[in-house]
């Protein structure tokens, strides 16, 4: 498994991998399968009780500490889901995924 530093994950439809030695790769949310997943896991262990909507400004996961959902509507507040709590193989797979070569165009030498 790719040892990362963060992954962003962000509302307005970009996915951002930062590697521990500062390289990474952003890619667009659509082009990605297993963004979906991730963001539902996050959701998903929400605090007991939270009443904010599943809009987001970002989701901020720090490999192996937690991740932070920031709220995207105005007055909303966020919260934090401890790493241990969360799918480490979608995540992973999330990582993977955004850090995977992208193909030439075909028809390109």
């Amino acid at each position: 498994m790719t040892e990362f530093s963060t992954l962003h994950i962000f509302g307005f439809g970009d996915v951002q991998v930062i590697l521990p030695d500062g390289s990474g790769a952003t890619k667009k949310a659509s082009d990605l399968t297993m963004v979906q997943p991730v963001v539902d896991n996050v959701w998903d262990n929400r605090p007991e009780g939270y009443t904010g909507t599943k809009q987001y400004h970002a989701i901020n996961i720090f490999d192996n500490m937690f991740a932070d959902w920031q709220a995207k509507v105005d007055g909303e507040k966020g919260y934090r889901v401890q790493y241990v709590d969360l799918n480490n193989l979608e995540i992973m797979a999330l990582v993977d995924e955004v850090l995977a070569p992208v193909p030439p165009p075909s028809g390109s030498l």
